[in-house]
């Protein structure tokens, strides 16, 4: 299995790619290198680093810079040694059939990501005080999430009866009018660039909820891209996937036309025909955190490239009822003192 590190041509030691000023930094002689200069140094056969092959079943691989083991699991194509922190790219799992069509570089720094998260938990004193820990915050990690991109095209035909009611006063009668209408709608979308996470590792609603991506930015898949960062591929595949691109298209589509509708129809019959291009493989950027406290996991995540963010907060019943006894002292306090002045 081989690794693969980039070296600044100058000093030879590792450089990673910078979000911030979107360039390749080297963190021991200072340079700084544009994605022209990058591209131009690292074909191929510059690009690979050759190391000694582990057992495979075990998925552990030998730093470069260190010496130290790095251990991936059978997906990951982009990690970190724990040791000297150098980032080292599984090259041979990003070829063939699981080498990515594009890539979306981050835009977003770790200090961005950080500064998000602080922002993201601020006045929020009744979490596990882990939410905060410094420590635990410095976990949050860069990771290229498998995408597949989607084009399709969906139309859709809706028809029912819609029942409206109104009144009215005449006289001393209050009169209403019931109509019933048949309603027919018909409705075509043409969809591009419709994306489904192809990991199982990372929850659908999570990647969904830090959407939308910029796909004007989408470029042709370079491995340099991924120095500094983590990295998967995909183990969903895109026919696997392909449904719920479907489901998206169909359903974006159906809100539309009822949109359209002033009011909720009965006897109501859908027809749907949808039809999806070949499906495009890209990396896409997002910052993740996931914790574990008192036994449930807890994601954050942020969009690598527009810093759109979600996540759910740890409530921690022992610093809530610690809260409302203090918000109840000091009201009481207030009220005591208020009453003092008044009746003194």
């Amino acid at each position: 299995m081989d690794t693969t590190i980039l070296r600044c041509p100058g000093c030879g030691a590792n450089i990673q790619f910078d979000a911030q000023t979107q360039t390749w930094l080297c963190a021991q002689c200072g340079t700084q290198y544009t994605a022209q200069d990058i591209f131009k140094l690292t074909t191929d056969s510059d690009l690979d680093t050759k190391i000694n092959e582990p057992q495979p079943t075990l998925n552990v691989y030998k730093c470069q810079s260190c010496g130290a083991e790095m251990v991936a699991d059978e997906n990951t194509t982009a990690t970190f040694c724990v040791y000297c922190h150098n980032p080292g790219i599984i090259k041979s799992r990003l070829e063939g059939e699981f080498r990515p069509d594009y890539i979306i570089p981050f835009q977003k720094s770790k200090k961005d990501a950080v500064n998000a998260y602080n922002a993201y938990r601020k006045g929020k004193y009744i979490t596990f005080k882990e939410f905060g820990d410094p420590k635990n915050i410095e976990k949050i990690t860069g990771v290229y999430v498998p995408f597949w991109l989607y084009n399709g095209r969906s139309q859709a035909y809706v028809a029912g009866k819609l029942h409206t009611s109104s009144s009215k006063r005449e006289g001393d009668y209050i009169v209403t009018t019931k109509c019933v209408y048949d309603i027919e709608r018909a409705g075509y979308m043409i969809f591009r660039n419709v994306p489904a996470d192809g990991s199982v590792k990372f929850d659908d609603n999570t990647m969904d909820s830090i959407e939308p991506y910029d796909f004007t930015q989408l470029i042709p898949f370079n491995y340099s891209y991924l120095s500094g960062y983590l990295a998967e591929k995909y183990d969903v595949s895109a026919a696997e996937d392909q449904s719920r691109a479907k489901y998206r298209m169909e359903n974006t589509l159906i809100n539309k036309i009822n949109g359209t509708i002033n009011g909720t129809l009965t006897d109501e019959t859908k027809n749907l025909d949808t039809s999806i291009d070949r499906p495009k493989y890209a990396l896409l950027p997002v910052w993740m955190l996931n914790t574990i406290i008192d036994g449930k996991p807890y994601t954050y995540a942020m969009n690598g490239q527009t810093g759109r963010i979600v996540g759910n907060i740890p409530i921690s019943k022992a610093n809530a009822l610690a809260f409302f006894l203090i918000i109840a002292l000091i009201a009481m306090s207030i009220v005591s003192a208020i009453s003092y002045w008044l009746f003194m």
